[in-house]
């Protein structure tokens, strides 16, 4: 529909992100590369986002704003890439912030390097100071078995959908609905249509950190999309480069979604009974995917293991026991957004 073939796609999904939403889309309407749509999804908001978006969108024709009732963030994800017609699709999140050459630098990677897929660092804003995060120190370039271990790592190449530009044909899978932590369980698939990925250094992308984020709400049901997207990854990934992916990397990744969630239900489940019948399943889900022994995990992470396949009560009384000694960090932490968000 456009007429210059590097046209993106912006996906701005709302979580009641009213306060953060004019910065986000201002950032948007800044930046150095112009030809841009941005698709701003509307997923039944119940504050002012909605008429937020149709501001922008009277205002600059770039906008182009969908209101639909709630269906989740991957319902509204898919919305935004039905409707979207750039060659180039990048999604931001409503609450962050975009540097003014982000869609740019992104742009170029992607033309001087024939890359798939590129990717700048971040910079990451806590409640009351912001820290840059280099994922790399120059520009590098993966090839798809590079790609596939560095997603596993979670270090270079983080499994989120923002900070990255992708070439419209990498994304031939729609998200799957009515879950969260949706991309790491999508973005493994889109990763057999990517044969180069370029990194940039630069920390080009806002990325906003909120307790009351839906990544950390630590409900039942949460963590185990969590670990169902972590198994899914891992699976994929070593299906589709085993001889990048191998087994030692594969395991750890898998083990350390396994504790991440184990944990957080042991620590945050209410009723004794449902949480050990949900720390329980996680030790079945994980008792399923490796029965060889567990190596390379580090001593604390492989005790933690053993003791949940071994013993999940004495591992959910460990991991509450624990808990204890970060009330007061704790604490500390949510006095301090509750200033952010009374003042």
């Amino acid at each position: 529909r456009d007429r210059s073939p590097s046209r993106g796609l912006g996906d701005v999904y709302k979580r009641q992100v009213e306060k953060y939403l004019k910065k986000c889309l201002e950032s948007v309407r800044n930046q150095t590369y112009t030809d841009w749509e941005c698709i701003l999804v509307d997923d039944g908001s119940p504050d002012a986002s909605g008429a937020i978006c149709d501001e922008y969108a009277i205002e600059d024709s770039r906008f182009r704003v969908i209101h639909r009732q709630n269906g989740g963030l991957p319902a509204a994800r898919n919305e935004g890439l039905r409707v979207g017609k750039g060659k180039y699709i990048s999604f931001v999140d409503s609450d962050d912030v975009l540097y003014k050459d982000y869609l740019s630098h992104l742009h170029e990677l992607i033309i001087n390097y024939d890359a798939d897929v590129a990717q700048v660092s971040m910079s990451i804003m806590f409640t009351t100071f912001e820290r840059k995060k280099r994922l790399v120190e120059t520009i590098t370039v993966l090839d798809r078995g590079q790609i596939a271990k560095e997603m596993l790592r979670g270090k270079i190449v983080p499994n989120y959908a923002w900070n990255k530009l992708f070439k419209r044909e990498v994304i031939d899978t729609l998200y799957k609905e009515g879950m969260v932590y949706e991309d790491i369980y999508t973005l493994p698939v889109w990763t057999k249509n990517i044969h180069k990925m370029v990194i940039s250094p630069e920390p080009l992308y806002l990325y906003r950190q909120r307790k009351s984020s839906i990544m950390h709400i630590n409900t039942a049901k949460n963590r185990f999309d969590y670990l169902n997207a972590i198994v899914h990854q891992v699976e994929v990934l070593r299906n589709l480069e085993p001889d990048a992916v191998s087994e030692d990397i594969a395991a750890k990744c898998l083990w350390k979604g396994v504790i991440h969630a184990a944990k957080n239900m042991a620590r945050n489940i209410k009723s004794p009974q449902e949480r050990y019948e949900a720390v329980c399943k996680v030790r079945e889900i994980a008792g399923n995917q490796y029965s060889r022994e567990i190596t390379n995990l580090g001593l604390k992470r492989w005790f933690r293991v053993n003791l949940l396949l071994k013993n999940p009560a004495a591992f959910i009384r460990l991991m509450r026991f624990v808990t204890l000694f970060d009330f007061h960090k704790q604490h500390s932490e949510m006095h301090l957004f509750c200033l952010l968000y009374t003042s």
